[in-house]
């Protein structure tokens, strides 16, 4: 073999070793495929987001919908959110006048909008990270609403060993949108309403459009009619 022919054979090589890893990486990033998407969006869109506000100022019936966490479930005393992430971000489909966080009687933290701007979410937590069992009030009164109009949902950590598996799920998937929509699709399938929503809202690195459009056409049902009815 001449010298040139040897030449050609080394960057022929070395080219292929340079388009190895980005063929790779171009399969790993290969787009969700639709019926996954499809499946994800019906499971999410249906799960409840709306809670009434109460009170007897309002002439007229409101509700306010709170994305994460969630889902709501109806408990004895009206809607509950079981907490998975100990420090959950607040994601609100709704602008509110004002926001508290209460254990019974004491107001724990507190956010009133300026004459501005209401406030929107999402909201980082305020407060130390909730424990497995603790249970706090989340009280939203909307834009509009009067000074004594609120929704109130409860939220309550979850067991621990649920909160290890979010933990567990998010660490594994913090840098890869793909495998936070595949581990989102399995929580879906099993019917774990909670973890599949928890999972759709943790913090993740940037790059995560499929993800980001799921958030995206969740937000866009809290402008549009409900597909289940709200919770007290």
């Amino acid at each position: 073999m001449t010298h040139r022919q040897l030449l050609a054979c080394s960057l022929a090589a070395a080219l292929l070793y340079c388009l190895a890893p980005a063929a790779s990486f171009a399969q790993r990033q290969a787009p969700p495929s639709r019926s996954l998407m499809v499946r994800l969006r019906s499971f999410l869109g249906l799960q409840p987001r709306l809670v009434s506000v109460g009170g007897t100022r309002s002439n007229t019936a409101q509700t306010v919908c709170l994305l994460a966490p969630g889902p709501m479930e109806s408990g004895p005393t009206g809607a509950v959110v079981r907490v998975l992430d100990p420090q959950p971000r607040l994601v609100l489909g709704h602008p509110l006048n004002e926001i508290e966080l209460r254990r019974g009687e004491v107001v724990l933290w507190s956010q009133l909008a300026s004459s501005k701007a209401p406030i929107r979410g999402p909201l980082a937590w305020p407060l130390p990270a909730m424990q497995a069992g603790d249970r706090l009030e989340l009280a939203l009164r909307p834009q509009g609403a009067a000074g004594g109009d609120w929704a109130v949902v409860t939220l309550e950590g979850a067991s621990a060993e649920a909160q290890q598996r979010y933990a567990s799920a998010v660490s594994a998937t913090a840098s890869s949108p793909e495998q936070r929509l595949l581990r989102i699709d399995q929580a879906a399938k099993s019917g774990d309403a909670p973890l599949a929503q928890a999972l759709l809202w943790a913090p993740l690195m940037p790059g995560g459009g499929s993800l980001e459009a799921l958030q995206t056409e969740l937000r866009s049902l809290c402008t549009t009619p409900p597909t289940s009815r709200s919770l007290r």
